[in-house]
């Protein structure tokens, strides 16, 4: 029995010596373009600590990323790759740098590639390219509207400007109307000849997605992850900005309803993601309804100081801008469920809902809430069978569908992770999807040996 345990220990230590052993992978690591994909350079140089792998030289595409399409981009690469005699290459793609992988895939038989790894990759096209690009006939894009509806709420208060969130959506909407910027984007719409024409690659791949997956204000966190992709991508800091702010001013509140109303704008994106409806379009009706609902309660609102009525209106804007956003980008799906909530009727205005549900984070059950007083319905059970929609999975920039790819070797989601955070090891569903790849955990073809 010894000597069966010893062998077996043998060979598993062969096995691992086999994988430190041997020489370096040659990889080929592309982002995207920045508006969409932050530089690789530091996951790179964090992967290196633990991993032997050479680089292609990228040095002229991360010169001027969106300086050539697609599949000029791919054919370089081959053409390059051919030249040096590279083979066995590993690719490793996020966001449009997926989509070269799988152009350079498709190109030619003997192009060095081995296999390809997707992060975040709009494999469908994405449908966000299609409200961010404005049209050719000079109308503005369907961003821009939805942030200018968004902003049409406040009265007073014009500026907020405290914690620069609706600048950084106005700053990160601009960057698409450029032109050439906006020339690149235009091959990921869905339906693009770019999309229609890509193949299901031939090789071995595996597609890691991003599920951001946690209080519906993924637009936010995607735009602190922008502000940080220099240093850790955190998507934290613009609500922790606003959070401070809500919640000092809140000390110095003394109006009932303003305190009661803040709470409510404080998880309106969290409601509205789960309202009670059996199809969008009614959905978005009720979303609507309530919106105006609260301007119009703050309008009537006239015995309240400036300072705190513009930290509640921009709180709104900033609430009404993540739900909108979500409703615009992405498809929706019907949940059915029994929750349990107080009997509504009687509510006089959806103020009570907030005063019931805000604080408590029942996502599903402030949306029915919501539902119920906007349409003056009624029922007196405590538990109520309900259908609301939710949005499908989405890394606040692509949904699940968007990213995902039939056949792939194995398919990784990164929870918890909004599209600016995929190229990070700093989050672990990140590093644990490549960790499980380098050491086979998808097959021989995405192994990378140990320093």
């Amino acid at each position: 029995m010894k000597k069966i345990f010893l062998i077996l220990g043998l060979l598993c230590l062969s096995g691992v010596a086999h994988l430190y052993a041997q020489p370096p992978r040659k990889t080929l690591w592309l982002s995207g373009p920045s508006p969409t994909s932050p530089q690789w350079l530091n996951t790179i140089g964090i992967a290196q600590i633990d991993y032997k792998f050479d680089q292609v030289n990228t040095w002229q595409y991360y010169n001027n990323t969106n300086a050539n399409d697609i599949p000029t981009w791919a054919q370089q690469f081959n053409t390059q790759m051919t030249n040096a005699g590279q083979t066995d290459v590993l690719g490793i793609g996020h966001d449009a740098g997926g989509l070269i992988l799988r152009y350079m895939a498709q190109l030619q038989s003997t192009n060095g590639l081995n296999a390809i790894i997707l992060d975040g990759v709009p494999n469908q096209g994405g449908r966000v390219f299609s409200k961010l690009i404005p049209s050719t006939n000079g109308d503005i894009s369907d961003a821009q509207f939805l942030l200018n509806s968004a902003l049409n709420y406040r009265t007073q208060a014009q500026n907020c400007v405290a914690c620069r969130t609706i600048e950084a959506t106005q700053s990160y909407i601009n960057t698409f109307a450029v032109p050439s910027i906006a020339d690149y984007y235009r091959q990921l719409k869905p339906g693009s000849p770019l999309i229609t024409n890509l193949q299901t690659p031939t090789i071995p791949y595996a597609v890691i997605w991003g599920n951001e997956n946690d209080d519906a204000l993924g637009l936010t966190r995607l735009m602190s992850s922008r502000s940080n992709s220099g240093l850790q991508g955190q998507d934290s800091e613009y609500l922790d900005c606003m959070g401070k702010e809500l919640e000092q001013r809140l000390i110095s509140a003394k109006q009932n309803f303003a305190i009661s109303t803040l709470r409510a704008i404080a998880t309106l994106a969290g409601g509205t993601a789960k309202i009670k409806a059996t199809e969008p379009q009614s959905a978005f009706a009720l979303i609507e309804a309530t919106l105006n609902s609260i301007a119009t309660a703050l309008r009537g609102s006239y015995d309240l100081n400036n300072e705190f009525r513009e930290i509640l209106e921009c709180e709104f804007v900033h609430q009404a801008l993540n739900a909108k956003w979500t409703q615009m980008n992405f498809t929706y799906g019907t949940v059915t469920e029994t929750i349990t909530i107080p009997v509504p009727c009687g509510f006089v205005s959806c103020d009570d809902c907030w005063t019931q549900y805000a604080s408590d984070h029942e996502d599903q059950v402030l949306g029915y809430c919501l539902s119920v007083c906007v349409n003056e319905e009624c029922n007196n059970t405590f538990t109520q069978t309900v259908t609301y929609l939710v949005p499908e999975p989405n890394d606040a920039l692509y949904s699940k569908t968007e990213q995902t790819l039939a056949g792939a070797a194995k398919t990784y989601e990164a929870k918890g992770c909004n599209h600016m955070q995929e190229s990070f090891w700093s989050y672990d569903p990140i590093k644990d999807a490549f960790t499980d790849l380098f050491f086979g955990g998808a097959g021989a073809a995405f192994v990378v040996p140990k320093n």
